[in-house]
């Protein structure tokens, strides 16, 4: 592959001792145990510290302190990582940072797929904005717009092509969520930002982004950034419309959530349950017991300890009136052939299919007619008119302390890759994101 002149490049390269990815140069285990030290919520023995959990909304003093340039200790609290794998973070390198395809991944991403390179800071033009990003959402459709390998079909399609920047998803065509990442404006030739504003936008694998001024977002005063990218931001406003608009969850209905730990299932189940209705997630290990003891679903299925379908008979004796799908594959299977008669199937992800080389065939189209069941699919860039209400209601339910959510953030953009790959193999604990200042 070919590269640019005077850009600097780190192979992601896997360890030998965990097999995760580090740059090719990288800091000795003494300076990682050494910061791993002062990590809070850490154990004797424990690998990692606790996730962060977010319970309300925070005073915005520290919001204040963050466009002062001040570092907000709660924020430095909510970082999780394995430092056992730490990486270079944004301020160990001058210049932007960005994560560029190596090669097409053939089913889950691996390392060697990518490579963390360095190049100069862009300029913006008339009407642009250029911001450094603070953190950066990490999603399961990322994975669509990667390209395929040579001569095997994709069943979602790529988007972007070896050599380029990995996408993190396609700018909307209305207002309101405009991308993946949250930051600090630098340099501004737009008359709506000036530099030290907090924004949300851009949407690429990297440090620096020059965006036009009209596609940025204002981080509200007073709030939190990593809310922006997880439940009042993209995933929150996702749940909110499959639970409120689509499914339209009665009181008394069973509602069924696939990876029910995750940035979304976890939003949608206790709407769901704040509705009236009997929720059951299904998810894995310590997200199943998180999921009842702290979000206080009423039953979770661990497709780990049993096959989800026998789960499903033992708990939905009756039947599922909703089901929300995260996942596709056989979980939507066991939980579409138990709905009820007028059953509702809310499409919003397929996260267990986006490695597979070829597209599920889906449902069986007779019980459709025989349950008089409703299937319903959903892009949340159709419903932005919306977002202002959903924002309303969930921002009053955190300031309650009725709704919590929870953090899985990684440190240094070069823990991207595998940051995706545990997202897709259901190795994450919360909302996935990648602190770009983390000091790795």
């Amino acid at each position: 592959m070919q590269h640019r002149a005077g850009r600097a490049r780190r192979a992601l390269v896997p360890r030998p001792d965990d097999g995760r990815p580090r740059p090719a140069q990288h800091q000795g285990a003494h300076a990682v145990r050494r910061r791993a030290a002062h990590l809070p919520g850490r154990l004797p023995g424990a690998r990692r510290p606790q996730v962060a959990a977010h319970r309300g909304a925070r005073p915005a003093a520290r919001s204040r302190d963050r466009a002062r340039g001040r570092a907000d200790p709660r924020l430095r609290d909510d970082r999780v990582a394995d430092r056992a794998a730490a990486r270079v973070g944004s301020r160990a390198v001058s210049g932007n940072q960005a994560v560029r395809i190596r090669r097409a991944p053939d089913g889950l991403p691996a390392p060697d797929d990518f490579e963390l390179v360095t190049e100069a800071v862009p300029e913006p033009g008339d009407g642009e904005v250029l911001f450094r990003a603070r953190y950066m959402s990490v999603d399961p459709a990322m994975r669509r717009y990667l390209p395929a390998p040579a001569g095997a079909p994709h069943p979602l399609g790529g988007t972007a092509a070896v050599g380029d920047v990995v996408v993190a998803g396609p700018p909307p065509p209305t207002s309101g969520y405009t991308g993946g990442c949250v930051g600090e404006v630098l340099v501004s030739r737009h008359p709506a930002w000036r530099a030290g504003d907090l924004v949300q936008g851009g949407s690429r694998w990297q440090t620096h982004h020059v965006v036009p001024g009209d596609s940025l977002v204002a981080v509200p005063e007073g709030g939190e950034l990593l809310h922006e990218l997880g439940v009042l931001g993209q995933p929150g406003f996702v749940a909110w419309w499959g639970v409120r608009r689509v499914a339209a969850v009665k009181p008394g209905e069973t509602f069924v959530v696939s990876a029910a730990g995750g940035a979304i299932g976890m939003v949608a189940g206790q709407l769901a349950r704040a509705a009236g209705a009997r929720v059951v997630g299904v998810a894995s290990g310590e997200k199943a017991r998180y999921v009842t003891e702290v979000l206080g679903f009423d039953a979770c299925v661990d497709r780990h300890d049993e096959p989800v379908a026998d789960a499903l008979d033992r708990l939905c004796p009756d039947g599922i009136d909703v089901y929300f799908d995260n996942v596709g594959a056989d979980t939507a299977r066991a939980c579409f052939d138990r709905l009820r008669d007028f059953g509702r199937y809310v499409v919003c992800g397929m996260a267990g299919e986006y490695n597979a080389r070829e597209a599920e065939t889906g449902p069986p189209l007779r019980p459709v007619l025989r349950k008089r069941l409703r299937i319903e699919g959903y892009v949340i860039y159709d419903h932005y008119d919306e977002f202002p209400a959903f924002r309303s209601e969930v921002s009053a339910l955190l300031a309650a302390g009725d709704l919590r959510y929870r953090y899985d953030v990684r440190p240094g953009l070069a823990s991207a890759p595998d940051a995706l790959a545990r997202l897709l193999q259901g190795r994450n604990e919360g909302k996935v994101v990648v602190d770009l200042e983390a000091d790795a």
